[in-house]
C-alpha cells in the first residue's frame, strides 16, 4: 500500500502541467529499455523511485524520441560513501538528453551531470555538442550528500537550459543532435531517480 501511494503521488505532481511521467510502476520496461554495460537485474523499480545498483557502468533509454521538452527529475546517491586515495572525488551518474547511437559505451548525446561535485554541468558527449555550457564544480551551495537533488531541463529550438534545485546554473545553444532518448545514467555507485516526467513543447 506504501509504495501504491508513494507512485500516486509522484504522478499526481504533475497533473495540469501536461507533464507525462516517466515512472515505472512495476517495471522498468514500461518506460525504459536497459543498456550498456549494467545488466538488466541491477535496475528495479521500488518504493516509488528507480532504483540501480551502479555496477557495472550503465543506462536507461527511454523508449520515446523528444526533441522540444522540458525534463523534470529528482535524484540522489546511497549514503555511505567515503573518499579513498586516488579515487574518483564523488560518485556518478546523471542524465543523457538528444541521445542518439552507442560509441564506446555512452550514447553520443548532451550530459546534464549528476556527479555529485559537479551537478548543473552540460556537454556533449561522444560527438554530441552545445555551445557555451559550462562545466566543472561551479556550483558551490550543494546539498549534503545523499539528499535529493532536482533538476528542470529545457531543451527548445536548439536552446537548453538547467535549473538545478530552482535556480537557473546552465545554458547553451545550438544543440547537436538536436534530438534523441533521455537517458539515466548509472556509473559506479548506487543512485535512485524519482519523479522523473517529460512535457513535449509545441
Amino acid at each position: 500500500m506504501r509504495t501504491i501511494l508513494l507512485i500516486l503521488t509522484c504522478t499526481l505532481a504533475w497533473a495540469g502541467e501536461d507533464f507525462e511521467s516517466l515512472m515505472p510502476k512495476r517495471d522498468i520496461s514500461e518506460h525504459w529499455a536497459v543498456e550498456g554495460k549494467t545488466p538488466a537485474e541491477a535496475w528495479t523499480v521500488r518504493d516509488g523511485m528507480i532504483a540501480c545498483s551502479g555496477q557495472p557502468y550503465g543506462f536507461l533509454r527511454s523508449k520515446r524520441i523528444f526533441r522540444d521538452f522540458i525534463l523534470r527529475a529528482e535524484w540522489r546517491f546511497q549514503e555511505g560513501w567515503e573518499a579513498k586515495p586516488g579515487g574518483a572525488e564523488w560518485p556518478n551518474a546523471g542524465f543523457f538528453i538528444h541521445a542518439r547511437e552507442i560509441k564506446d559505451g555512452w550514447p553520443v548525446s548532451l550530459e546534464v551531470q549528476g556527479y555529485f561535485g559537479q551537478a548543473g554541468s552540460l556537454f556533449g558527449v561522444r560527438g554530441g555538442q552545445i555551445t557555451g555550457a559550462r562545466r566543472g564544480p561551479f556550483v558551490k551551495d550543494r546539498p549534503p550528500f545523499g539528499s535529493w537533488d532536482k533538476y528542470e531541463v529545457t531543451s527548445r529550438g536548439g536552446k537548453v537550459t538547467v535549473v538545478l534545485n530552482g535556480v537557473l546554473v546552465n545554458e547553451g545553444a545550438d544543440a547537436s543532435p538536436p534530438d534523441g532518448n533521455i537517458c539515466l545514467q548509472s556509473e559506479g555507485w548506487p543512485v535512485y531517480y524519482r519523479n522523473v516526467a517529460v512535457k513535449e513543447l509545441r
